[in-house]
């Protein structure tokens, strides 16, 4: 039987932390500069995409954050 990892426990603020991480090391708005490269107008549903189909992990990574953050945003603003 193969043993699973432990999740470590989520915080509530943790979309807070994660952007003060981007501020620590100079990369907020990386993702949207991206987009604008490729020809977009900026974060848009088909560059979050391209940037999930991308061959950097980087640029990947930086594509699922922005997909997670919509998704936050979407609920926060049904409800």
């Amino acid at each position: 039987m193969a043993r699973q990892k432990k999740r470590a426990k989520t915080s509530d603020k943790w979309m807070q932390s994660a952007r003060a991480r981007m501020e620590a090391k100079g990369t907020v708005g990386a993702f949207t500069k991206y987009c604008k490269r490729k020809g977009y107008k900026g974060v848009t549903n088909k560059c979050i995409e391209e940037g999930l189909r991308s061959p950097n992990p980087r640029t990947r990574k930086r594509a699922n954050f922005a997909r997670n953050a919509r998704k936050i945003a979407k609920r926060r603003k049904k409800g």
